[in-house]
């Protein structure tokens, strides 16, 4: 009965997530009739000529724009449930590592140094997951020497706080005013450069981390029990918090690098999804990637489309929606304090 509560819920975000990618297509700073949606993927499953200004804004800059936003929503929900388990603390989020201050050290260096124009379009990507390589290497490393969830997160604290310092000092002495500007503008997150040869990139990365989920779900389980009850029962708990830190810093790491720091989803959704379903990782894995999804869809339509033409960084808006969303979640809590 209880499995089939939860299969039922979790038809109902896939039919919510699917119906919403097919209205975002519609918002923008141009939009778009749903007869003229309809009719242009009429003809392209067809074959038929189509209108080509119609065409390019559907399939060239909307479609693997939102297909990104779910499949990077579901990533960063994961991750912020796998940071919320190893670290033992609900208030943890993907970004407590220092990996996304790594890849946006990497990103704001070629940003303002003119690498990213010397080898657009993919010089800032590559200098973000260059950054980010930089910091996960780091927090293997210090991860691999520690067993304490509260040494994990100071540690990684430390490392967000000096790649944080780089990159101000980056910023601040940068000399072109237009290369300020776009280091800001990819520091609050936006979806505006993905293409579709980003799509699989991010599509790979969440089949990994699904399936590590899934078929660790239940050490994942032990771990919220207790580290000394997870070795009492035979779990390699360092071992396992070494995987963890691994795949969460390369989902972080592909992300941030494509898309700059989108804050709170990785932080709300995980609290959303317990309401839906239960602490099991079994369930809360897909419970976490749909709502992930649906929240960040629904995001990148909002910023594209509330002061159209000009469009928002969706960082801005997660933060603003989910800021409160946060808040109320704590005070229901912990209502005793």
């Amino acid at each position: 009965m209880v499995n089939r509560k939860f299969f039922l819920r979790g038809m109902i975000l896939l039919a919510a997530l699917l119906a919403s990618m097919v209205l975002a297509v519609a918002l923008g700073s141009v939009a778009v009739a749903p007869e003229v949606i309809l009719q242009e993927l009429a003809a392209f499953f067809a074959g038929t000529p189509q209108d080509a200004s119609a065409a390019m804004i559907l399939f060239d800059i909307r479609a693997p724009r939102i297909l990104f936003a779910a499949l990077g929503g579901a990533l960063l929900a994961l991750t912020g449930l796998l940071m919320q388990t190893v670290s033992q603390n609900y208030l943890a989020d993907p970004y407590i590592l220092g990996v996304s201050s790594g890849a946006s050290t990497g990103a704001v260096l070629c940003l303002v140094s003119g690498a990213a124009q010397m080898f657009a379009p993919y010089g800032v990507y590559a200098g973000a997951f260059l950054g980010a390589a930089v910091a996960t290497a780091i927090v293997v490393r210090l991860a691999g020497n520690s067993g304490s969830p509260v040494k994990l997160v100071l540690m990684g604290m430390g490392i967000s706080a000096l790649f944080s310092a780089f990159t101000m000092l980056a910023i601040y002495g940068a000399k072109d005013e237009a290369q300020v500007r776009s280091a800001m503008f990819w520091l609050m997150g936006s979806l505006t450069g993905i293409q579709w040869s980003m799509v699989p990139i991010a599509a790979l990365m969440l089949l990994i981390t699904m399936l590590f989920i899934w078929l660790l779900r239940h050490e994942l389980d032990l771990i919220l029990l207790g580290r000394n009850e997870a070795k009492h029962l035979g779990m390699p708990v360092q071992r396992m918090q070494q995987m963890i830190v691994l795949v969460s810093s390369m989902a972080v790491a592909v992300v941030v690098a494509l898309a700059g720091i989108i804050g709170f989803v990785g932080l709300v959704v995980p609290h959303i999804a317990r309401v839906l379903g239960d602490s099991r990782h079994g369930v809360m894995l897909w419970f976490t990637a749909l709502i992930g999804a649906l929240v960040m869809v629904w995001a990148d339509a909002a910023a594209r489309s509330l002061f159209r033409p000009e469009e928002l960084p969706i960082g801005i808006l997660t933060a603003v929606l989910g800021a409160p969303v946060f808040m109320w979640i704590i005070s229901r809590k912990y209502k005793e304090y």
